[in-house]
Parts: structure tokens; C-alpha cells; sequence
């Protein structure tokens, strides 16, 4: 007798659903969204490394030194360290051999020669000088020539604050183009001031640029409270009424500036 098993197995139980959605069948070329690339937004810390940026870029010393003499002279043609040019006086030295007795001997020019020639390094190098740097530039150097390519091809306002701010500009047109710009933004605030008043102010746009510089650096103030109301000869007082707010409004408007000026700098390197 034969016996047949046939084994069933129950269909999977659909999943359960809360609801249904039914999708309009659209064309594959209408689903591609053709957005453009949005960046992000420029933080502090984009900022911040920015700052840092500029000032290796300006104050970061090179690897090449055109102070050295072995880099101006290098391809030079030497023929002292050769085989076929030992010096006569090398020899010579080399030629004395304390022999018994506390007695000198001298060994045979050539024969001191011939062994020391046997035994010296042969260098060479190239016939020609070499047009730049014998040592290879870093990654670094050509990123530092482009933001100091970016910056100059600033707007005067932020080429000067940004040149004495982060590259310690020498010159006198970077400091005086800093203070102007700054004086420009704020002084519309004060409103009509007297001579001797106003001539104060100008003298406190001036520090507050080399305050801001100092700030910028290295996070120290440069002038306090007291330090000031002694340059302006009033008292403390009298500072602490009047003339607080508009030191302030001069930080705030500088600082303002080295915003400004930072993310123009930043939009333009990342463009290119």
C-alpha cells in the first residue's frame, strides 16, 4: 500500500494598515526636481577660521628664504668635496701620525690623499640655478596666495580694515582707511555735535580701530574704561555718562565692519 503526504502552507497574513494613499502615476522626467545647490549659511566658526586664515596667510613665515646663501647659491659647481680636487692643506693635516716616543712622523702627502679620496663623499649639484624655492611649497602656500589675491580685490572699506586688522599693515593709508570707514557708519548717530566734542570723537574712532585690532587677535581689550577717560581729560563720571554709549556704538560699528568684510571675503573664496 502507498501513502502520498502533501504538505500546505498558509499564506502570509497581510500586514495590517492604517490607511491607504493612492499615488497619480506621473511621468519619470516631471520627478526629477532640478533645485539649485543651496550652501550653507556662514557661521561664526566660518568666521573664526577665516580670521585665523588671514593672518597665517599674511604673517606665516615661508619655507624659502632668500637670506639663506646656500638656497641663492644652490646649482653652484664645488669641486673641494670631489675626488679629484682634494685640498693640499686637508691633506697636510690629515698627514701628521704620532709615532713611540712622543715622536711626530709625517705620512707622504699623496699617500694621505689617495686614502682620503678613497673614503670621501662624492656630492653634486646642478650646473644651474634653480628660477624658485629648492624646497617644495605646501598645499597651504597656494590657498594663502589666493585669499591675499581675494582681499586686495576688495572694496577700499574692507581692504584697508582687513590689511591692518589681520596682516599688520605698516601703512598709514590701511589704519587712516579703517578709521574713516568706520567714522562714516557711525557718526551719523551723534547727531550735531560742538568742535572740541566732535574732534574727541574722531580721536575715539582712532582707538577704537586699534581696540578692535587688538580684540581681534587675541581677544584682549587694549583700552579700559579708566585709560580712556584719562586720553579724552574727562573724569570718570562724565565718561561713564556720555561718553560709554558712543565708545560703545564705535565697537559695535567696527565690529559690524569686520563682519562685513569677512563674509565678502568668504563668498568670494568659495566661488572660485
Amino acid at each position: 500500500m502507498t501513502f502520498a503526504l502533501e504538505i500546505r502552507h498558509a499564506a502570509p497574513a497581510a500586514p495590517a494598515v492604517d490607511c491607504w494613499v493612492a499615488f497619480e502615476d506621473v511621468p519619470s522626467a516631471a520627478r526629477v526636481l532640478k533645485s539649485r545647490p543651496r550652501k550653507p549659511a556662514v557661521t561664526l566658526q566660518d568666521l573664526q577660521w577665516l580670521r585665523e586664515r588671514l593672518m597665517f596667510a599674511y604673517l606665516a613665515p615661508g619655507d624659502y628664504r632668500d637670506d639663506r646663501p646656500e638656497q641663492k647659491l644652490l646649482g653652484a659647481f664645488d669641486t673641494s668635496c670631489t675626488r679629484d680636487a682634494f685640498p693640499r692643506w686637508r691633506a697636510a693635516e690629515l698627514a701628521e701620525c704620532p709615532a713611540e716616543g712622543g715622536t711626530a712622523r709625517r705620512l707622504p702627502l699623496d699617500y694621505v690623499a689617495s686614502l682620503a679620496r678613497d673614503t670621501t663623499r662624492v656630492t653634486v649639484s646642478e650646473t644651474r640655478k634653480k628660477k624658485a624655492s629648492s624646497d617644495p611649497l605646501p598645499p597651504s602656500a597656494f590657498d594663502d596666495a589666493r585669499l591675499v589675491r581675494i582681499v586686495a580685490a576688495q572694496a577700499p572699506a574692507y581692504r584697508h580694515w582687513l590689511r591692518y586688522a589681520y596682516a599688520d599693515s605698516r601703512d598709514w593709508a590701511d589704519e587712516a582707511g579703517a578709521v574713516v570707514e568706520l567714522w562714516a557708519r557711525v557718526a551719523p548717530a551723534f547727531g550735531k555735535l560742538q568742535g572740541k566734542t566732535l574732534q574727541k570723537l574722531k580721536g575715539l574712532a582712532h582707538l577704537a580701530v586699534q581696540h578692535g585690532k587688538r580684540y581681534a587677535n587675541n581677544g584682549q581689550e587694549l583700552y579700559q574704561a579708566a585709560r580712556l577717560a584719562e586720553l579724552l581729560g574727562v573724569k570718570t563720571s562724565n565718561y561713564d555718562q556720555h561718553w560709554r554709549p558712543r565708545w560703545q556704538a564705535l565697537v559695535s560699528g567696527l565690529q559690524a565692519l569686520d563682519e562685513e568684510a569677512l563674509r565678502a571675503v568668504l563668498a568670494e573664496y568659495d566661488n572660485q
